[in-house]
């Protein structure tokens, strides 16, 4: 493969960045507090649990809370009102503990809560004393219930697992370990909890340096052998992610250094794939209609602090330890954010984790949990991506496995498809919906991927799976046109084919959404689809820039002209950029590109012009024209 291809300049060139990065996240910052300055607290509603035996559903009333204190602590006012609010929420959890141990509750906020007792409280290290000394007692006392109990099923195990052994989610594993951390750094010098010792005998102090060096662990392995499992999810990785600016903020200087080079590695690896703060590329996890929408919450509204791209955000919630802290993506990256389509197209190829033993989940703390264990041994997914000026188009190949050889946080939910420059709404999506009332399909699909085609097919060994659709809005894309066994569209800046291979297909303008269902999760944006007859039928997607062609007609004869061939069961095709493709059809050989079967162990864990890494070694550079940081996370 190659990974640069030349190409025009176009609108998304880089005007220069500033060493310090680009320019007015602080500005961007301050305008988003002072906008609701003097507003009182607006409470979000506590809501019930959301099964049985659970604890009350209190995220977003808790985000709301410390979202009001944060803005009061910062702009230095109300702040009576900002402490009795802090005050107010700590004492729903006293009077609650079952909200506590509840993994979609407490979790998602606490480690908020300490950064605001750690810069602003009464040893505060950007104003002291704006969060009274009775308030951080009264807030630390929940977070001890939270850590105690954590601390008995969540360990810093790194020695024997190097941090690939975890309960619950990604996401879920992170914030634990924030929390835990946080509040032994805290407590361990407050004389109200520095005797005090954990379940096992183990002191704050202890704890404390165990888990610091569990960090420095975590952050080695995630340059080492992939960056993310919940894989470019924009939701989950903002609250994976928000412990680090802690870690980087308030640690020991070797977590300090850990943690910012993971931010600057976690900020590239979007950097150079985003359009108009848009991901483009395979995901996980992403959940029920949202592969369908451009959304500004999370990772995109922190692209739009630091880099001024993409929409500006109207939610922040884990968002706030990033906005309060003066970390800044370095100068590097803001030029490949700014700046990475304006050679041309190229590739972007990336290993990831997934492989393992699924454990047990358990949505209240108990002993009844196991973790995952994931597997590091072998290959598992390759990430591709063909990022052009005009678009970018990916998938994660991977082998076609049984479910039961995935740890389902990376099966769940995955998405491929095509998000183009025009129009953060424009996409084309194959995708295998839910069937029946399930909320995700675990283990959906397949594919093969080579520059700017894609083939792809729903697996045998899905679960929850419905049809194999192709989704498109109606906003930002021209009127699909249907011509024999193909879909023709266009935007401003591509043109995009699909083909349904051996199967009659409907192309509709229904949404797409399930009516024994309510709730956002299922109702999708006005779109169109195209719904194969066979829902095992392989689709075909072919997309290339309006600049690379002589009109939509050439386009449309190119892809006219290559026509799949079926050969007991594989499907040969030669792509409009001239690759060779093979894919089984049954389901048992691994597909080929020009020859090749698809390595999904490839020795490089990140490989594209900006970012290069070995895989277990360690050290990644990031590059953009002059500009070069190596990230060496074995020192």
């Amino acid at each position: 493969m190659v990974l640069f291809v030349p190409g025009m300049v176009n609108a998304h060139a880089a005007n220069p960045v500033p060493e310090h990065g680009a320019p007015g996240f602080e500005q961007r910052v301050e305008a988003f507090f002072e906008a609701d300055s003097g507003k009182p607290l607006k409470r979000a509603a506590k809501q019930p649990p959301l099964r049985p035996g659970r604890g009350n559903y209190t995220r977003a009333y808790s985000n709301s809370i410390v979202l009001f204190a944060a803005r009061c602590f910062h702009l230095g006012e109300m702040l009576d009102e900002a402490n009795a609010a802090l005050v107010e929420n700590a004492q729903h959890y006293l009077d609650n503990p079952k909200d506590i141990i509840d993994r979609d509750s407490f979790h998602w906020h606490a480690d908020i809560v300490m950064r605001l007792i750690d810069m602003y409280g009464p040893d505060g290290t950007v104003e002291v004393g704006r969060l009274t000394a009775e308030t951080a007692t009264v807030c630390l006392k929940p977070i001890w219930i939270y850590v105690k109990e954590s601390a008995t099923h969540n360990q810093p195990d790194h020695a024997a697992t190097e941090t690939w052994d975890f309960h619950s989610t990604e996401n879920h594993h992170a914030m634990d370990f924030t929390v835990q951390w946080h509040f032994a750094r805290i407590a361990k010098d407050r004389p109200d909890y520095q005797e005090l010792k954990l379940d096992d005998g183990t002191s704050l102090e202890e704890h404390y340096q165990a888990w610091s060096d569990y960090i420095v662990v975590y952050c080695r392995e995630r340059a080492k052998k992939g960056v993310c499992i919940e894989i470019m999810c924009p939701g989950y990785n903002s609250v994976w992610l928000k412990g680090f600016y802690n870690f980087r903020d308030f640690g020991t200087p070797e977590v300090r250094r850990s943690a910012g080079m993971l931010l600057d590695l976690y900020w590239a690896y979007w950097a150079q794939e985003q359009l108009q703060g848009v991901a483009g590329g395979g995901k996980t996890r992403i959940r029920g209609v949202k592969g369908f929408n451009s959304s500004t919450h999370g990772i995109p509204a922190l692209g739009w602090f630091y880099f001024g791209i993409g929409k500006k955000p109207t939610i922040i919630n884990g968002e706030i330890n990033a906005l309060l802290s003066d970390y800044e993506p370095p100068a590097v990256v803001a030029e490949i954010a700014h700046g990475s389509r304006g050679d041309g197209a190229y590739e972007v190829i990336q290993r990831a984790q997934g492989l393992g033993e699924q454990g047990v989940g358990e949505a209240v703390m108990s002993d009844a949990m196991k973790p995952n264990r994931f597997r590091t041994d072998g290959g598992g997914i390759v990430r591709y991506s063909y990022c052009d000026p005009a678009f970018t188009i990916g998938t994660l190949m991977t082998e076609a496995r049984p479910l039961e050889d995935w740890i389902h946080i990376s099966a769940q939910g995955r998405w491929q498809g095509i998000i183009f420059g025009d129009n953060p709404a424009a996409r084309i999506v194959p995708v295998v919906r839910p069937a029946g009332r399930a909320r995700d399909v675990l283990n959906g699909h397949w594919s093969v991927q080579s520059q700017g085609s894609l083939i792809t097919q729903k697996l045998k060994g899905h679960k929850s799976g419905g049809p194999m659709i192709v989704w498109m809005p109606a906003e930002g894309m021209g009127e699909p046109v249907r011509d024999g066994d193909l879909v023709f569209v266009e935007t401003e800046g591509a043109y995009a084919a699909i083909r349904v291979v051996g199967s009659e297909f409907t192309l509709t303008e229904k949404q797409v959404s399930n009516p024994s269902i309510e709730g956002p999760t299922r109702v999708a944006p006005p779109g169109r689809v195209v719904l194969p007859d066979d829902d095992f039928a392989p689709v075909i997607l072919e997309v290339m820039a309006k600049r690379d062609l002589d009109g939509f007609d050439a386009f449309k004869s190119r892809v006219k002209a290559n026509e799949p061939e079926m050969e007991g069961g594989v499907l040969k095709y030669e792509t409009i950029y001239a690759d060779a493709l093979t894919f089984d059809t049954g389901q048992t050989a691994v597909p080929t590109i020009n020859g090749q079967p698809v390595d999904y162990a490839p020795s490089k864990v990140l490989e594209s012009p900006f970012l290069q890494a070995d895989y277990d070694r360690g050290v990644v550079t990031i590059q953009k024209g002059e500009r070069k940081k190596v990230l060496d996370f074995m020192r």
